[in-house]
């Protein structure tokens, strides 16, 4: 079962006082490349997302944003230190005074340049007890995008068996012709040989070895048998799970060198034709693996 990189999913959640909305977005990558946009308090369960999204998603560039709404949403507290600025400010005054100055000021603006006299923090929810909700919204997003990752599969699959059993037909087509071919090159050689040295006395065994040797340089069978090794590897890849694509691009770049060698090996019309086509078809095929996880 093929599933593809490309997906999206988005829920939103509402219960008492609490709402979120959870969004998913996965294209194609090479890797499992997670990135997230939160809120800050849950920054300590950062990792515990992150690990259950790479179980599910498996591989591919995954953009996950989660919003947050509710009485126990992220706030921003600023605690005065009373005492430490009464200090300041008698420090700042006899200053002013030792010196001969003044005693001027944008009081704000000292307030809030002095270290320690305002104390920003950052509340939340409890991140253990919301971790229980997220957990659970986060697997039902999870569940949507991995449902549509399988739909998508599901038609990648159709298109890759088609172009393969295309292929797998034209290779059967090589291997038929291959052996018209040889034969023929054989006798065609043999015949034009025997014409051009007619009038010298010719080794017939002799011959007959060096037409073996230039057939055997000619001869692309052990291509044909790898290629259809690779050919059911490749099929038995529809019934596998987990992370497959690569996998898949490697075989077809071994099928692809394959038909290469033949291309170069013969020099048949209609072998160099289907070796153009399965080459085409090859290329829409490693296209299309790009995208299965």
């Amino acid at each position: 079962m093929l599933r593809s990189m490309t997906t999206y999913a988005r829920i939103e959640y509402a219960e008492d006082e609490w709402s979120s909305v959870l969004e998913l977005k996965s294209v194609n990558g090479k890797f499992c490349d997670i990135h997230l946009r939160l809120p800050r308090w849950m920054n300590p369960i950062e990792d515990r997302i992150k690990k259950l999204v790479h179980d599910r998603m498996i591989r591919g560039r995954v953009d996950l944003s989660i919003q947050h709404e509710g009485s126990d949403a992220e706030s921003t507290v600023f605690t005065p230190d009373l005492d430490l600025g009464r200090s300041y400010l008698n420090t700042v005054r006899s200053l002013a005074e030792g010196l001969g100055l003044e005693y001027t000021m944008d009081l704000p603006t000292l307030l809030c340049s002095l270290k320690d006299v305002i104390t920003v923090q950052e509340k939340g929810p409890d991140t253990e007890k919301a971790w229980e909700r997220i957990k659970v919204q986060l697997e039902e997003l999870l569940d949507k995008a991995v449902a549509m990752s399988i739909t998508e599969g599901t038609t990648l699959e159709k298109d890759l068996k088609s172009r393969l059993s295309q292929v797998e037909q034209w290779i059967e087509d090589i291997s038929k012709r291959t052996r018209e071919y040889l034969s023929t090159a054989q006798e065609d050689l043999k015949d034009r040989i025997k014409s051009i040295l007619k009038d010298v006395p010719v080794d017939e065994g002799r011959l007959i070895q060096e037409l073996a040797i230039l057939a055997d340089k000619l001869d692309i069978t052990e291509e044909i048998v790898r290629s259809r090794s690779h050919i059911e590897q490749f099929r038995r890849f529809f019934a596998k799970e987990g992370a497959i694509g690569r996998k898949m691009d490697f075989l077809l770049q071994e099928l692809f060198r394959e038909v290469n060698t033949m291309a170069s090996k013969s020099s048949d019309s209609t072998i160099s034709y289907s070796v153009v086509e399965i080459k085409g078809e090859l290329e829409k095929m490693r296209e299309q693996v790009q995208n299965v996880v």
